[in-house]
This record gives structure tokens, sequence and C-alpha cells, in this order.
């Protein structure tokens, strides 16, 4: 696990320098940001089982990680995916059985919204829905076994986030999960075996793609340029939409520089 962990910490520092450096210098801080089109997240996660249930009785916390992917739809409003995965070890064979650790892994739908605080912060909310399954292992003492719970997850994701730049951001992601297992026992025991609850705490990278086209180009820009921005966009060829985009990505720094300066 300290492997996995050191390994998705350097991916995360060398993507976030590779972007910060290549998109734009990451002392900008940005100016009426674009809207978000598009982004990818990686997070590492503390989850913490509560209740009165077998999870939150007989599993210790855990450390785990994960990838979101979401994509916006109308305004603020956004839908995505997530991958996440667990480990745990186990505290209490009497409660959840004769094992000696856990690995949850999830994977989910969501429906989220996007609210930009200011220049500089973002704050997002979504609900999820899809697939959990506990991988339980026994160590050799207990006989080397691995035994499957399966179930569905229900997420209720927060998140407060830094903007680095306007391709790059930072957050804090508190969350809440309920899963419901599919787990045949003794009526007396529903209760126990039912649900699981868990309390998350995440620390993630989030890389951005951001919509530029209303963004306004300035006076000086040569005649071929305006006149790419005149035109209907439909009847633009691919280099000269992509030649286009950057020139109002370029012009979207150059506002946050100015409004830095002014400040």
């Amino acid at each position: 696990m300290r492997l996995i962990t050191r390994k998705i910490l350097i991916i995360a520092t060398v993507l976030s320098s590779y972007y910060s450096y290549s998109q734009e210098n990451t002392t900008e801080k940005s100016h009426s940001l674009p809207d978000r089109v598009f982004a990818i997240d990686f997070y590492l996660q503390r989850a913490l089982p509560s209740g009165d249930n077998f999870i939150g009785n007989g599993l210790s916390d855990g450390t785990g990680y994960g990838i979101r992917m979401q994509f916006d739809i109308y305004k603020n409003i956004y839908v995505g995916g997530a991958l996440s995965q667990d480990f745990f070890s186990v505290k209490n064979t009497d409660v959840i059985g004769e094992f000696n650790r856990a690995t949850k892994f999830n994977a989910y739908l969501f429906l989220g919204y996007d609210y930009q605080l200011n220049d500089d912060w973002n704050i997002t909310a979504d609900l999820g829905y899809g697939y959990s399954q506990n991988k339980n292992r026994q160590s050799t003492e207990q006989g080397g076994g691995k035994f499957r719970d399966t179930g569905n997850v229900f997420r209720i994701t927060t998140s407060i986030e830094y903007n680095l730049s306007s391709a790059t951001s930072i957050y804090l992601s508190p969350s809440y999960e309920s899963i419901s297992y599919n787990i045949n026992s003794a009526p007396a025991l529903e209760d126990t075996f039912d649900k699981g609850k868990f309390i998350n705490l995440a620390l993630g990278i989030r890389f951005n793609v951001r919509d530029y086209r209303n963004v306004p180009l300035k006076d000086a820009d040569n005649q071929e340029l305006i006149d790419l921005q005149n035109r209907d966009r439909d009847d633009l060829s691919i280099s000269e939409k992509r030649k286009l985009y950057f020139l109002k990505k370029k012009e979207a720094r150059r506002l946050r520089r100015e409004r830095r300066r002014s400040n």
C-alpha cells in the first residue's frame, strides 16, 4: 500500500508540473475563468467505517485512492463516473468473520453542481450511485481464503477547490457512502449485515479543460485572426479552429495577468 501511495504521489506531482508549465504560468491567478467542460481527478483518501454494523464494528480505518471524470452538460451541472479502491485491516473477527484484511472497490456514476466562489475558489457537490464490492482475505493461519461481498453504493461527495491555474487545481473532498450489501444472513442479523457506512476525506488534484470560445480578442490582433473570429465556426478547418482556440486561451491568460497587476 505504501508503494502504491508513493507512485500516485509521484505521478500527480509530475502531471501537475507538466500541465502547469505547458499551459500557463502557475503564478498567474485566474480572472473570470471560462466554464469547465471536462475534468479528470486523481486523489488519495482516508476512509472511516462508521455505524453500528459489521463494517463500523469490524474494520479499522482504511486508506485508498481513486479517479473521477466529469463532463459539463448544462451551465454548472455536470455528470461523470468514478472508480475507487480502499484497503482495511480487520479489528474484530467476531463481528466481521475470520478475515484479517478487506479491500473495497466502488464503480459509480454521479450528477453534481459546480459553483465558482471567485477567481481562485470553487465548491462542488454531487450524488453518486453504482456498484460496490468487498474482497475479504484470510491470513495463512486462517486458511488463506478469499471471499467477496457485493452491493450497491450511494455516495454524497463535496469538495472545496483551489485553482492553481485554469488547467490545474487541488481540492479537499469530504464524502459519505452508504452501501447496501447482498449478504445472505439470518433474519436476526439483517440489521448488522444489511448496510455499511463510510465517511471519507480525500485530497486530490484536478486537471481541467475549459471553454474559451467566449473570450474576447484584443483589437491589436492581426487581421487574419480577427477574420477567423468573425467567420462561422462550422466553416473553419481543424487547423483554423485550433489556432483560434489557442489564441483565445492566450487572451484569457493576458486578462488574468492584468487583473493581478491591478490588484
